[in-house]
């Protein structure tokens, strides 16, 4: 349908199409009439239309300013991250989950700890015998209080490495919290875009609306004066409805966008301030690869998680290792009655060394297990490396084309605003056809509207830019907010910890820590051929399939029906 405008519009001025002027009135007084009610109707238009679409166009090359102080009662892209970093609850979700992460640190640490309890006992045993012909019975009543302790004095290493294991999951934790935050500030600053562009949609399409029944009462006033055909006229209201089928959409993608906007900030959003430029952009590309690679969230989850993996590794090591425990128990036990003025005083203590010699291969499968799954997440970091360079490429192009389309945008405005102030002035002087002023209006709508939405694409490009980079967070785009200490939780559960002989236990037992280096990757032979094979089969041919065989019982090969081999 575009095409068939521009082709009926570069065809000429329209005369001969449908019989507008070029002399073909044969009433001079009706033709002068037309023309003075057109140019009238037209310069009113021009006056009504022009301040707006002049006033969203900025100056030739120039990108409009965005650091410009809001309007007293509008809010602010700052007050919408500030509240969804305080109240989203997928954010708040994640940092509690990170807070349970936090005690596996807690619970690997706890050997080091004395394990201290109260024990008490209340028994009685009834038992019958029988010697020499004679039945008897026996009772035994027991009464007491013991305070036992233990404590692990010698762990060949494994708690160390453990304990290792678990800060290393803590850190990749954080970072994951990190990655989160980011990406939940992105979609803040998205939605915040996307609400003040299909705002300005809407504004562009209801002028677009109100110029096209300005053209439908132009039409039929000239039509009345004998200078358009009826066709003409049912040509602008086919624009017009076309126009208001359009506006109807976009009224409804605002609300939607408010919608998202709600879900993600916690509050409906009301006029909306002029975003702000986004600090912390990359000057090049190579640049925004050297941030990534230093600062991107996901990456660094992936090189802790590799971490943690190698320390897994020492733990089941260690489990080769002796281990050296103390008990001891002290307590008043009663024989054989319930009084307590019989008590007794109890006191026991040992020291127990395990050596574990033959543990039935479940040692030395468990170590296997753990070098194996260093190995994958070796590989996961590099996948991860190679995701965040090509998410990174993708955003710095996606900021970079908007900009290109920004540029273009306004200069196409600025034209077509020209062109449909001539083609209305030649329409009002009988030499431009109906036809050619309703497709110089759709070409300042599509102007417009490009315009507009690559205003959002750039903005959009560089907050996915910064969230992909790891700088999309509270602390680095606000000075004010109130930073959520990922690390206070955990530093406030280990000071509330008892252990009087942690400091040294902790000491003695990471000296002991085997290694935690797996093995070298497995290398894939390099393919001697790597031409592909022949097929054997036709390539697909027939009909389309319409059924699935329901109902039948899969045949499973014989090779596949045992277990696998030991």
């Amino acid at each position: 349908m575009e095409q068939s405008r521009d082709m009926i519009a570069r065809g000429g001025t329209g005369c001969g199409l449908f019989d507008l002027g070029c002399g073909m009135m044969t009433k001079r007084t009706a033709w002068l009439t037309g023309v003075a009610l057109a140019m009238t109707l037209s310069q009113q238009a021009g006056a009504q239309q022009a301040p707006s679409s002049q006033a969203a166009v900025p100056q030739a090359g120039a990108l409009p300013p965005s650091s410009v102080a809001p309007v007293v009662g509008t809010e602010t892209l700052g007050q919408a991250i500030a509240d969804a970093y305080a109240n989203n609850p997928r954010l708040q979700a994640q940092r509690a989950q990170l807070r349970a992460i936090d005690e596996n640190v807690i619970q690997a640490a706890s050997p080091y700890r004395l394990n201290l309890g109260i024990v008490s006992t209340l028994s009685y045993e009834q038992r019958s015998i029988e010697a020499f012909n004679e039945t008897g019975r026996i009772s035994n009543r027991n009464l007491g209080a013991s305070l036992t302790a233990s404590q692990i004095l010698l762990n060949g290493g494994r708690t160390a490495a453990q304990v290792s294991a678990a800060e290393a999951d803590v850190l990749s934790g954080r970072e994951r919290l990190r990655e989160v935050e980011n990406f939940i500030l992105l979609e803040v600053v998205d939605s915040y875009v996307s609400v003040r562009r299909d705002q300005e949609l809407v504004a562009i399409q209801e002028r677009s609306l109100e110029s096209y029944r300005r053209q439908v009462e132009q039409a039929q006033a000239r039509e009345r004066g004998g200078d358009l055909t009826r066709t003409d006229i049912a040509q602008a209201q086919a624009q017009y409805e076309i126009i208001r089928a359009q506006l109807a959409q976009a009224r409804a993608s605002v609300e939607q966008s408010r919608a998202r906007f709600a879900v993600i900030v916690g509050r409906v959003p009301g006029v909306l301030a002029q975003e702000p430029d986004l600090p912390g952009l990359p000057i090049s590309i190579d640049d925004a690869y050297r941030i990534a690679g230093r600062d991107n969230p996901a990456l660094w989850q992936a090189i802790l998680n590799r971490r943690a993996g190698k320390e897994r590794i020492a733990a089941q090591r260690a489990e080769r290792r002796p281990q050296l425990t103390a008990e001891g128990r002290i307590g008043y036990t009663t024989i054989d009655t319930f009084d307590t003025g019989d008590l007794r005083r109890n006191i026991a203590g040992g020291v127990t060394l395990s050596v574990p010699i033959l543990a039935q291969g479940i040692i030395g499968s468990r170590i296997r297990q753990a070098i194996a799954d260093e190995q994958r997440l070796g590989y996961v970091v590099e996948d991860v490396r190679r995701q965040v360079d090509q998410q990174v490429l993708s955003a710095w192009n996606q900021s970079i084309t908007a900009r290109e389309q920004l540029l273009a945008g306004e200069a196409g405005v600025r034209a077509a605003q020209a062109a449909l102030e001539g083609v209305r002035r030649g329409f009002a002087e009988g030499f431009r056809s109906n036809f050619e002023v309703l497709d110089s209006e759709q070409r300042l709508l599509n102007s417009q509207l490009i315009l507009a939405n690559a205003r959002y694409a750039r903005y959009a490009g560089q907050a996915s830019l910064l969230a992909n980079l790891g700088r999309l967070e509270g602390a680095t785009l606000q000075e004010a907010t109130q930073v959520y200490d990922k690390a206070a939780y955990l530093k406030r559960q280990r000071g509330r910890q008892f252990g009087p002989l942690q400091v040294p236990l902790q000491a003695l037992d990471q000296i002991q820590k085997p290694g935690r280096d797996g093995r070298p990757f497995p290398v894939v032979p390099v393919a001697v051929d790597s031409t592909i094979r022949t097929p054997a089969t036709p390539p697909v041919e027939g009909t389309l399939a319409r059924a699935i065989p329901l109902g039948r019982e899969a045949a499973v090969p014989e090779s596949r029906t045992g277990p696998p081999r030991p």
